[in-house]
């Protein structure tokens, strides 16, 4: 399915994420290294925090249902900003004339009246089965800002319902809450509805002062006989490097400096062939990053619902 792109650290160039590495982001729309099997073509979106920018609480949005890898704005954008915090996303579909390609079902996430934006890597299965009796636990100003057709957008809603303050700032322990009662919610309304087939939910979020991602599956191993549920058995990976800062060091892409955790990118796959300085997260596993004093702080947890 989908391919995420988050960062969180010193300002870097866009390109050096978005092009320059031999398995970029840009490249995983078109050969995803761990996902053979389907493209990436249905559209492209980033969220990027700049602190030098005016009003630097609020974001760059950019959204295109288009191919990326053609997109000539994209690359002129990604050759001039550079964010000290971005969230990319690749949207892929299963390959079905059902399957609607527009602007409103292009990840991240960001409704206005949050500062909160998602992006999700996976497929809830019969969603449409399910998804009115999540209505009940989505707040009501947010149930208007619902557009598309997509259940990753009604997770974003159902996830920053569970918020207090979803325009404000966030100790880790209550991003962890709000995750944790998201993920015990589409549990139960799928209990509802009879639905128990595997259902990968990675999410990332992220409102420029942190990055949460979690590699999870909702009742896994639980097959489907129809053929649209090949998608729900796709390899959802989850990686990330640490250090001082990401860039080319002796001639190749990677993050320098382990010691210091000045910067941190969180991914589906990682951004190059050589994956030795990356490390891949666990099943069911919770990460989150937050930039403290010019510090990266990573907590990690397994996701015990």
């Amino acid at each position: 399915m989908c391919r995420i792109l988050s960062y969180l650290g010193k300002p870097i160039l866009v390109e050096e994420l978005l092009y320059k590495p031999d398995n970029s982001f840009i490249k995983q729309s078109y050969h995803p290294k761990y996902m053979s099997h389907l493209l990436n073509l249905a559209g492209f979106g980033i969220v990027a925090w700049d602190q030098h920018s005016y009003d630097p609480q609020l974001p760059f949005l950019y959204k295109t249902p288009l191919l990326p890898f053609y997109d000539e704005n994209l690359r002129n954008l990604a050759s001039k900003i550079s964010p000290h915090c971005m969230l990319a996303h690749l949207r892929g579909v299963t390959y079905s004339d059902k399957q609607v390609i527009s602007t409103q079902n292009v990840h991240p996430f960001l409704f206005p009246g949050s500062n909160v934006a998602l992006a999700h890597n996976g497929s809830l299965y019969n969603f449409e089965s399910m998804k009115y009796d999540l209505l009940e636990y989505i707040k009501p100003e947010f149930k208007k800002d619902i557009h598309g057709t997509t259940d990753s957008e009604w997770i974003y809603s159902l996830f920053i319902s569970q918020l207090a303050n979803p325009h404000g700032k966030y100790a880790t322990p209550e991003i962890i809450a709000a995750i944790n009662e998201t993920l015990k919610i589409l549990q139960r309304v799928r209990k509802k509805n009879n639905i128990s087939i595997n259902s990968p939910v990675n999410l990332f979020i992220t409102n420029g002062e942190f990055i949460a991602a979690t590699r999870y599956v909702l009742d896994y191993g639980w097959q489907a006989s129809d053929t649209e549920a090949v998608s729900h058995f796709a390899y959802h990976s989850l990686w990330y490097t640490y250090g001082d800062s990401y860039g080319f060091y002796d001639n190749e892409y990677k993050m320098k400096g382990s010691k210091t955790r000045s910067s941190i990118i969180i991914a589906s796959e990682p951004l190059t062939e050589d994956a030795t300085t990356w490390i891949e997260v666990p099943e069911y596993t919770l990460i989150v990053a937050e930039l403290s004093g010019g510090e990266v702080k990573i907590t990690s947890q397994d996701i015990n619902l």
